[in-house]
């Protein structure tokens, strides 16, 4: 989204300072027609990073069902409760992740939900190392080969990078964009080409803002 901010912005101020003798409505109606496709474009990448929270959250939730069968290779060493309610909470918190992302609810709910599964993945992926190193060494029975847990495992955790990343990009959005929602191409024109300022002008440029939430940018010229 940056770099269409910017070619957008490019574009606007061009039409702002080599156009003084421009009729008012025709260039209105101009800046119009690139702030709602500026807005859809914005919208749409807002969606498809939450979708694909969503199928991530639900990926997980769906390889924590299969380690709870794994698990079963455990069955004869101390930690198997531990790992059986690891691998509950793990499918838990992925569901209710996945619930947030569908209804496109608030970024610091994600993250507080990211935030949680992250931990109980790293403490489970722990209690598996552990509990392979002690029956190495006679404490518990593990039952056939546990490759399969491996590649689950780091297929989860591939999973949560991603879902890091999706975060992190819109919480870069929301951060970079953050101002009020409005768009007034007429006031803004009428502000660059009067003589009047305010105490405000020093410190800050004049710009199009479009959207809410995650999908809130502005375009300052």
């Amino acid at each position: 989204m940056d770099g269409t901010a910017t070619a957008y912005s490019i574009v606007i101020r061009s039409l702002l300072h080599n156009n003084e003798g421009t009729d008012m409505t025709i260039l209105t109606k101009t800046l119009t027609t690139l702030v709602l496709a500026l807005t859809t474009l914005s919208a749409s990448a807002s969606a498809d990073t939450y979708h694909h929270i969503d199928q991530l959250a639900l990926s997980i939730d769906r390889k924590s069902q299969q380690l709870r069968r794994e698990i079963v290779h455990y069955r004869h060493t101390p930690e198997y409760t531990h790992l059986s309610a690891d691998t509950r909470e793990l499918g838990r918190l992925a569901k209710h992740m996945h619930e947030v992302a569908h209804h496109h609810g608030s970024l610091a709910h994600l993250q507080a939900d990211l935030k949680k599964l992250d931990s109980v993945f790293h403490h489970m992926e722990a209690t598996f190392e552990q509990t392979e190193a002690a029956a190495a060494h006679g404490h518990g029975h593990i039952h056939g080969s546990t490759s399969h847990v491996g590649r689950l495992l780091h297929s989860v955790e591939d999973d949560i990078h991603h879902l890091q990343d999706d975060v992190r990009s819109l919480r870069a959005a929301e951060h970079h964009f953050d101002a009020p929602s409005h768009y007034s191409p007429l006031n803004s024109f009428h502000r660059s080409h009067s003589g009047h300022s305010s105490h405000w002008s020093g410190s800050r440029s004049r710009g199009i803002s479009i959207g809410g939430g995650s999908s809130r940018f502005t375009i300052r010229f």
